[in-house]
């Protein structure tokens, strides 16, 4: 029977922001939440003012551990793994998805009006790293079924400039697309340093919001230095422009975009929504069943 209580606890209520509201680079604040033990990473969370319309962009690491049936409404949940994981990671929801993840794939979870969903690796000795974002889609899920769609790394886009290797995960940057479920513009971009190197990025001015964090090693982003540093992550907002990057050999720096709601969102129990009245009835739902339930796996012997 489905759990009364979802994982998250707080509630966060943020208001509609604009989409040029800051001009210059910011350094946002990095965290390590405990929603879930097996699941948090670290990286930007609840700052909706100005991540919109991300909830939260965190890079994660776990050795075998598996995150348990837990439910999710009312916005997207992307997982991509590093191609350095070294292990699959089996995604399963209430409503039909199971996929296997491969290192360096994406998987693109729209919940819509919601479903529980499962996330276990392969194996129990192998490690999964990789970059989690959380996507709001409040007051615009429709009343449908969930959608799973896994973006396989041989179809994304990748390319040189200097000594630095670039890979469009989803979305569209510049001339370059990589297709994937309906979800607006979202995209991601890893660039990896090959060698101490200088160069510039253009961040588009199309409405879009961006955020940089570094996943390991060394980057000055537009003058601010971004370190990993014992698994963790640094991050800055950045507004359309040209900037400065400055990279030290075999530093991995993540790029997301996303097109701002403008709207208020209550974030709470995983469930993203409008006001609480759209909050209460999405947790009613989910307390009579209607997300559906799994049968944990995580349980079950793994090699």
């Amino acid at each position: 029977m489905a759990s009364s209580t979802p994982l998250h606890p707080r509630s966060i209520k943020r208001p509609a922001t604009a989409a040029d509201a800051l001009a210059i680079p910011r350094v946002l604040p990095v965290s390590r939440p405990g929603r879930c033990a097996a699941a948090a990473g670290a990286g930007v969370f609840d700052q909706v003012e100005d991540t919109d319309p991300f909830l939260s962009v965190d890079i994660f690491r776990r050795q075998g551990a598996c995150i348990p049936p837990h439910p999710h409404a009312g916005c997207v949940v992307a997982t991509y793994l590093f191609p350095d994981s070294t292990t699959s990671l089996r995604c399963r929801h209430a409503h039909g998805g199971d996929d296997a993840l491969r290192p360096g794939d994406l998987l693109w979870l729209e919940t819509n009006c919601g479903t529980v969903h499962e996330e276990a690796p392969d194996s129990g000795r192998a490690s999964v790293r990789g970059v989690r974002m959380v996507v709001s889609r409040a007051g615009r899920h429709p009343h449908g079924a969930p959608a799973q769609t896994v973006v396989r790394a041989e179809s994304m886009s990748r390319w040189r400039e200097g000594d630095v290797d670039l890979t469009l995960v989803c979305g569209d940057w510049g001339e370059r697309d990589v297709a994937r479920a309906e979800g607006g513009r979202t995209t991601l971009l890893q660039l990896d340093w090959q060698a101490d190197a200088l160069r510039t990025l253009e961040i588009p001015c199309d409405g879009r919001r961006w955020l940089a964090l570094i996943a390991q090693g060394e980057a000055a982003v537009a003058g601010y230095a971004l370190r990993a540093e014992g698994g963790g992550t640094e991050a800055l907002s950045l507004p359309p422009g040209v900037w400065q990057l400055a990279g030290r050999k075999g530093a991995r720096l993540m790029l997301a975009g996303g097109e701002p709601l403008g709207e208020s969102v209550v974030y709470r129990g995983n469930f993203a929504a409008r006001d609480e009245g759209d909050l209460v009835a999405l947790t009613r739902r989910y307390q009579q069943g209607a997300m559906g339930t799994l049968a944990p796996v995580c349980d079950e012997p793994r090699p």
